[in-house]
């Protein structure tokens, strides 16, 4: 055997001989070696030589490395064990890219060092076909398939000294990512050490393939976040565990929860609703327009509705569950809690044009600007509480929440409840699971204290408290939680005086009176009666789809009067005169007796005390509602719970009809 391979050489270096000097064809070499051959003496290759002729920049080189660092430490993973097997054989293990380059080597010291010597076999050589002739890597890089050992059939006699066998590296696609070879010291090598070359490419290309699985899966689980990420509505979806195991961007923004904190943890201790997910698991109940509230101490809290469905496996179990949250609309803007209607009050919604209403709205646009408290002073009805609505919504804090409190109109009772919250259990009636004080649910955004004057003197105390270390405790808590609100009060009465008469705390005035914003009343505001009453006619036009004007002789009465009860007590009289008009034509007896001076025979310019007035347009109203509290109320502009207080005070009897 090993006679015939001698003879087989000296048969072919004889032939290759002729080749070289003669042009002479080889009969003993495959078509494929002898075109290699002819390509190499086309580029000039030295035959007698073997040193690659082609060597990488230093730069060029660290790209190369950079570029293929991931592969190349995949094929490590696989060339590191027949290395173990095979070394001190005198063998190298090389890598190369798809054109060539040696990317890596490892082998015996004593055959690298020597293999860098004489035949320049580095990191960074060429061992191409233009670099070195017909080499086992340029085969493999030509016919795209395994070469086994050779030796005689290489085109420079150097390199027929040292057997190479070599084999391509493909991606998912039949595209060469490389060639992976081994070397020998010497003509003749062990054939069964190319099985073990054949066995570690297909290691590394199944390991290829596992990979781009993997990518493929991560893709297509990107394309769906993505898309998830560019809808509106919050989802989170569950395993049938309990972890969360995704979270899109704005399910983070509606729950103020970070998904890198979040995701892989157990929906119970992540989301506060989290226990009810848990029990939708055990019980296979689905929610629908389930309301929640979700508290962050340090941005506030956001009123949501979601709707929750499982996820059923093709054997018919639940697999997990998808939340759909719904932030409720409204957050940015305040809400009406009788009617559920949100107002989107801006300052130029704020009619007048006289110079007190355009310098108060002047100082309200710097202050929106501005985080200090600011309190705004003003007769009942001029409009405080819209002053405080454009400021929130044109302010730097517009998307954050606007709640308003009439502090004079809740129960003295439920005052520190409603303000600061509680726990559960906190009192006998309390919420399951407590509830969020109007200080949480405003944190990020603007709470609006009106009628600030009529809170009791020990609630004050536990305001100041609030507003100097910006942390609420509630009933029952044993924790603070903090808050950033910006606060905007509102009063009618004149504090200092109240402060004198020792009914309202000097230090809390201050606290919150860092900006005064007055309101002047409606009689100091020259020129802009015509201006408001035109406003609510084609209010009222457009509500009842008609087309009234105000007749000459009835802006004359409403120029004249006094207007008590200020922009409110217009507002409510040009309502009566519409529906009480007979024609298009609004005329000064549609206006209610109380501005006509009639039913008391007194003249239009007699002045009514705001007590006397306030109890009168209270009696009309329910008198025009037929005695319906909830009409009544939003006639008046108040809440329900303030007419009930203004009821007693004034020991007003109704009858509903």
């Amino acid at each position: 055997m090993l006679a015939n391979e001698s003879t087989k050489d000296l048969c072919l270096r004889g032939e290759w001989q002729d080749f070289i000097t003669s042009g002479k064809k080889p009969e003993h070499v495959n078509t494929y070696i002898l075109d290699s051959w002819e390509r190499s003496k086309e580029y000039g290759i030295n035959p007698y030589d073997g040193r690659a002729n082609i060597i990488l920049a230093h730069n060029e080189l660290i790209n190369l490395l950079k570029k293929n660092d991931k592969l190349i430490r995949i094929v490590k993973s696989y060339t590191g064990k027949i290395y173990e097997i095979i070394q001190g054989l005198g063998y190298l293990i090389f890598f190369t890219d798809n054109e060539g380059n040696l990317i890596h080597i490892e082998g015996d010291k004593n055959v690298s060092e020597e293999f860098a010597e004489k035949i320049c076999f580095k990191i960074g050589a060429s061992w191409s076909e233009k670099s070195v002739g017909t080499t086992a890597v340029s085969m493999v890089l030509n016919l795209r398939s395994p070469v086994s050992f050779m030796s005689e059939e290489k085109f420079c006699i150097e390199l027929k000294k040292r057997a190479c066998s070599a084999v391509p590296i493909k991606d998912v696609n039949g595209d060469i990512l490389g060639v992976l070879g081994i070397a020998a010291n010497c003509p003749r090598a062990n054939e069964e050490i190319f099985g073990m070359l054949i066995i570690a490419e297909m290691a590394i290309e199944n390991h290829l393939r596992m990979i781009n699985t993997a990518e493929e899966i991560n893709l297509l689980g990107s394309y769906y976040k993505s898309i998830l990420d560019s809808v509106s509505d919050g989802v989170i979806t569950i395993d049938k565990r309990g972890i969360l195991i995704n979270i899109n961007k704005s399910a983070e923004r509606i729950l103020l929860i970070n998904s890198k904190d979040a995701v892989g943890k157990p929906v119970s201790e992540v989301l506060e609703f989290g226990t009810k997910i848990v029990d939708m698991l055990k019980s296979g109940r689905n929610y629908q327009n389930d309301e929640f509230i979700v508290g962050y101490h340090k941005n506030g809290i956001k009123h949501s509705i979601k709707n929750s469905v499982h996820i059923i496996q093709r054997n018919g179990e639940v697999g997990g569950v998808i939340d759909v949250i719904n932030k409720i609309k409204g957050d940015r803007h305040s809400i009406d809690k009788d009617t559920g209607e949100t107002s989107k009050i801006m300052f130029e919604n704020i009619i007048g044009r006289s110079m007190g209403i355009q310098e108060a709205k002047r100082q309200a646009y710097l202050a929106a600007a501005s985080p200090v408290s600011v309190l705004i002073t003003g007769e009942t009805g001029t409009g405080k509480e819209l002053f405080a609505q454009a400021m929130h919504n044109e302010g730097y804090r517009s998307e954050g929440p606007f709640i308003a409190i009439n502090c004079g109109a809740i129960p003295r009772e439920l005052i520190e409840s409603e303000l600061f919250g509680y726990e559960d259990g906190a009192f006998t009636g309390a919420r399951n699971g407590g509830r969020p004080g109007h200080f949480e649910l405003a944190s990020g955004g603007t709470i609006f204290l009106d009628e600030i004057g009529e809170m009791p003197l020990d609630m004050q105390v536990k305001l100041l408290r609030v507003l100097q270390q910006k942390e609420v405790m509630r009933i029952g808590g044993v924790k603070s939680i903090p808050i950033d609100v910006k606060v905007i009060s509102a009063t009618n009465k004149d504090l200092v005086k109240e402060i004198n008469n020792g009914r309202f705390r000097q230090d809390l005035y201050w606290r919150i009176n860092v900006i005064t914003i007055n309101i002047p009343p409606l009689i100091q505001r020259e020129g802009d009666i015509k201006l408001i009453a035109d406003f609510f006619i084609e209010k009222y036009n457009e509500k009842y789809h008609k087309s009234f004007v105000l007749d000459k002789s009835t802006l004359k009465v409403l120029a004249e009067y006094n207007w008590p009860g200020n922009v409110r007590e217009m507002e409510n009289a040009l309502l009566r005169a519409v529906t009480f008009a007979q024609g298009n034509v609004i005329l000064p007896e549609n206006l209610p007796q109380s501005i006509l001076g009639k039913s008391a025979g007194i003249n239009n310019k007699q002045t009514f005390s705001l007590a006397d007035n306030e109890k009168y347009m209270i009696e009309k109203c329910l008198h025009e509602s037929a005695g319906n509290i909830y009409k009544a109320a939003k006639a008046l502009g108040i809440s329900r719970n303030t007419l009930y207080c203004k009821l007693k005070k004034y020991n007003i009897e109704y009858i509903r009809q």
